[in-house]
């Protein structure tokens, strides 16, 4: 008998090695090219971050900026209303000169001598109306005796006089303007009719371009706005983007990409120095404790090399020249806009009245603001990065939107 011997050979054959190796190397093809997209997204994501961070650092300055700058400067807000409100490049077309009212100008030709127009109520009628004495029932002389109330809308206002709208001189509404003690002297102050009204006409309201604070302790004023201008990087094809001005008003943006916009600012400090503003020593107001002058602060480059005919200092105007960039170009912003809170001052306004609380009168207004509130601003910003700047990020263009409240300290 033979024995057989039966052999069961198993393994690959070349075609199944090929197949097995195509497809091992088709998955770590997958795994190579997946962990490849993992760390291209992973670094655009820390581009982004990083790009991100960029923009609030320097919203983050703007806001520390605020914090650090006091209250609401109601004295300038006044200033800014009678100067008119009308606004080119993202902020008001005229200067106010900060409070520095000075022999040129055309309040002198009216008898507004050198210091503040007073207000009184005339013979048989109240001095309260929403313009306070801006338009009527005022005294033009500083304090002297005349007939006729004047029209200071369209003209600058000294430091103080929003202070002033505060005090009747002819409280009592009879018909010697003011001259309650018939002294012969003409001057309507310290007369026995003198009122103090605790309550003052409203500045600014709504939306507006600029941002004024004043910190009465350290004795500084810092003022913020917006600038839009041409972005010169801003070219397609050899030509230049040009850049068109949004129409001015609430809720205004850059009305195409040729723009770049910035926030400006603007810090003063106080100087006592008469109300001419020359320093001269031998004038009783030269020196008396009461603010009359405000000048550029020794670090601000424009005053510096513009001297005004305040010896050794810099008499401020707040023109545009005196404004600086607070961001680098590389930083558009889109949009900026302030709304105050509340629109007169509180400290003052003792005798205003509140808001109604209750839904069931007819005389509730569900958007009335308490004048007796803490000081604070609304602020809502936009910003992204310049066509320079846009360039070289491949694509990577963040863009960060704020709206936020910001409490104001210096509450006196």
């Amino acid at each position: 008998m033979i024995a057989t011997k039966i052999q069961n050979n198993k393994g690959f054959t070349i075609l199944e090695m090929m197949i097995s190796m195509t497809l091992f190397a088709l998955i770590i093809t997958s795994v190579i090219v997946a962990v490849e997209s993992l760390s291209v997204v992973r670094i655009k994501t820390l581009n982004r971050v990083a790009l991100l961070e960029e923009l609030y650092y320097f919203s983050e300055q703007l806001f520390t900026g605020i914090k650090d700058g006091g209250t609401l400067d109601y004295e300038e807000y006044w200033n800014r209303m009678a100067v008119w409100t009308t606004g080119t490049g993202g902020h008001y077309q005229d200067p106010t000169w900060v409070g520095n009212y000075w022999l040129n100008w055309v309040l002198w030709t009216i008898n507004y001598w050198s210091g503040i127009y007073l207000c009184r109520s005339d013979s048989g009628s109240t001095l309260w109306s929403s313009s306070g004495c801006l338009t009527n029932n005022n005294n033009g002389a500083e304090g002297s005796l005349t007939g006729t109330g004047l029209s200071f809308m369209g003209e600058y206002q000294r430091y103080g006089q929003y202070l002033a709208q505060y005090t009747d001189h002819n409280g009592n509404g009879d018909g010697d303007y003011g001259d309650e003690n018939a002294d012969a002297s003409g001057s309507i102050i310290g007369d026995d009719d003198d009122k103090a009204l605790g309550n003052a006409p409203e500045v600014l309201t709504g939306s507006i371009q600029e941002l004024y604070l004043i910190n009465k302790i350290a004795k500084t004023r810092t003022f913020y706005r917006w600038n839009i201008s041409q972005d010169p990087n801003a070219i397609i094809g050899g030509a230049l983007i040009p850049c068109i001005f949004p129409a001015f008003g609430s809720g205004m943006t850059s009305t195409n990409s040729g723009c770049i916009g910035n926030v400006q600012i603007l810090k003063l400090k106080w100087l006592d120095v008469w109300d001419y503003h020359t320093g001269a020593t031998t004038v009783s107001t030269t020196y008396d404790g009461i603010i009359d002058t405000w000048v550029c602060t020794e670090d601000w480059e424009w005053c510096r090399s513009n001297p005004a005919p305040l010896s050794s200092q810099y008499l401020a105007t707040g023109s545009g020249g005196e404004w600086i960039n607070l961001f680098p170009s590389t930083i558009n912003v889109k949009n900026l806009s302030f709304q105050i809170y509340p629109v007169k001052d509180p400290w003052l306004s003792w005798a205003a009245s509140d808001c109604i609380q209750d839904t069931l009168n007819p005389l509730y207004d569900p958007t009335c603001i308490s004048p007796f509130i803490h000081p604070y601003v609304r602020m809502n910003l936009e910003m992204w990065f310049s066509w320079g700047k846009r360039r070289t990020l491949r694509n990577e263009d963040p863009t960060i939107s704020i709206s936020t409240s910001v409490s104001l300290s210096d509450f006196d």
